[in-house]
């Protein structure tokens, strides 16, 4: 499965270097998102690597010093909307912010990502949608076709 694959790599990264070490916890949750199409929010601390075949992604970085900012290609459009907060649109965009408090929204078709941290999610699909997501240690499900919040901690963690 390509997507745990993904989120093994985010891992990886994520403990990889000292200044992130910091970053992640023994109480971090993991999402992983397959062909999604709709919306999906990650808000909290921690790292998202991602891509979307059509649509657009919204990154709110709050603290740009707290890690890697985000990084983003294959955008066909920038547009800031605000001191910290840029929206990125097109085909094939490719995305990752790993370090720090951030809050990332990805809307539209064919949303791939995983997000290792602590926070919130809250997915949106579509009626149409043959995606899936695995949330913390749970089994894989089918991506929801109405919106749901959830939170992102290692399961038996007391808050995220």
């Amino acid at each position: 499965m390509k997507v745990f694959a993904l989120v093994g790599m985010l891992a990886l990264a994520l403990a990889s270097g000292s200044a992130l070490a910091a970053s992640t916890s023994s109480s971090d949750g993991a999402l992983a998102v397959k062909n999604g199409d709709g919306r999906v929010i990650f808000n909290g601390r921690g790292g998202v690597i991602g891509r979307i075949d059509l649509g657009q992604v919204t990154i709110k970085d709050p603290n740009p010093n707290d890690g890697t900012g985000p990084i983003v290609t294959g955008a066909d459009q920038t547009v800031p909307l605000g001191e910290r907060t840029t929206r990125y649109t097109g085909k094939n965009i490719r995305f990752r912010i790993i370090g720090g408090t951030f809050t990332v929204t990805v809307n539209r078709n064919g949303i791939t990502m995983s997000v290792i941290g602590k926070g919130l999610v809250t997915m949106d699909g579509t009626n149409d949608t043959d995606g899936t997501y695995a949330l913390n240690a749970d089994p894989v499900q089918p991506f929801p076709v109405f919106k749901l919040t959830l939170p992102l901690a290692a399961s038996g963690s007391a808050n995220p």
